[in-house]
């Protein structure tokens, strides 16, 4: 009698565990997605292998001999381990996850264009990227599963992992003539929702026109937006002029969609904070890139 494990006698004692689970050949036939006959047949091959009789036949419900019990709780608790092994390792080469939220400007206008950088730094960790501009709350952030978290702040915080201070200037369209422009080419065009913190409309620009007074041309009105890259997009098509932080229009300036206005040095604008929400290490690689990218400004 041959008891050596092999394919053939691990598919015969599969299907035995699951007439014996299921209580009969007719469930377990429903369970394996195949035919009765063949369910009985597997059976009939594994007890004439053993030379044991594991069921006994002829009642109205399946019964187990003594060799069937014994042999269906090690079947039960080998196959329970397989499966729970088999889960771990999977989870363990599920690549990691990590959620990482900032405001909608920030997101669109910065982080979407290199965060393929990260990925092929970094194949095994996915980035899910929300954009998000409420204030910073670790526990709603930890609630929504957050692990990450840019914030654009008016004041330098004290509590964040990175601070970032950001700097701003007019933009506008390079068709764009302080000296003689026509129709509506002299508005201002605001953000009125610039950091992630309740503010008055018109908040930034109020910076810089009392640093330095209202820029060449721009006496035609103004108009009115609640995120940033309206704003630019605003400013590309010739509708007036943008106030422009340096780390979302640097890419606009190199395209030649957008050009600065004046010669003024840049003016401080506000700090993009960067907070680690959770821990792990899927999270400290990407806030370590994160700062990296954000320092080579």
């Amino acid at each position: 009698m041959s008891r050596r494990l092999d394919a053939t006698l691990l598919a015969d004692l599969w299907f035995f565990h699951a007439v014996a689970q299921c209580g009969g050949f007719r469930r377990a036939a429903e369970q394996l997605a195949v035919t009765q006959g063949a369910v009985s047949q597997r059976v009939q091959r594994l007890e004439a292998r053993l030379q044991l009789s594991l069921l006994l036949r002829g009642g109205r419900s399946l019964q187990l001999t003594p060799a069937g019990q014994q042999l269906f709780a090690a079947c039960d608790s080998g196959f329970d381990t397989v499966a729970i092994t088999l889960a771990a390792l999977q989870r363990e080469a599920a690549p990691a996850s990590v959620r990482l939220a900032a405001p909608p400007s920030l997101a669109l206008e910065w982080l979407l264009p290199r965060l393929g950088r990260f990925a092929r730094l970094h194949p095994e960790i996915s980035v899910d990227l929300l954009a998000d501009n409420q204030p910073y709350s670790p526990a709603a952030l930890r609630q929504a599963g957050i692990d990450l978290a840019l914030r654009y702040l008016p004041q330098a915080p004290q509590d964040a992992a990175f601070v970032l201070p950001e700097y701003g200037f007019p933009v506008a369209a390079p068709a764009f003539d302080a000296v003689g422009h026509s129709g509506h080419s002299g508005r201002l065009l605001h953000d009125d929702a610039p950091w992630s913190t309740p503010a008055l409309a018109g908040s930034e620009w109020a910076l810089w026109l009392a640093a330095y007074g209202r820029p060449p041309g721009c006496d035609a009105g103004e108009r009115h937006f609640n995120q940033a890259q309206l704003a630019y997009r605003s400013a590309q098509a010739g509708d007036g002029v943008a106030l422009g932080r340096q780390l979302l229009v640097t890419r606009y300036l190199q395209d030649g969609s957008l050009r600065r206005l004046d010669e003024h040095p840049p003016l401080l604008l506000g700090y993009y904070a960067l907070y680690a929400v959770s821990s792990g290490a899927a999270v400290e690689a990407l806030m370590v890139w994160l700062c990296d990218e954000l320092q080579q400004l």
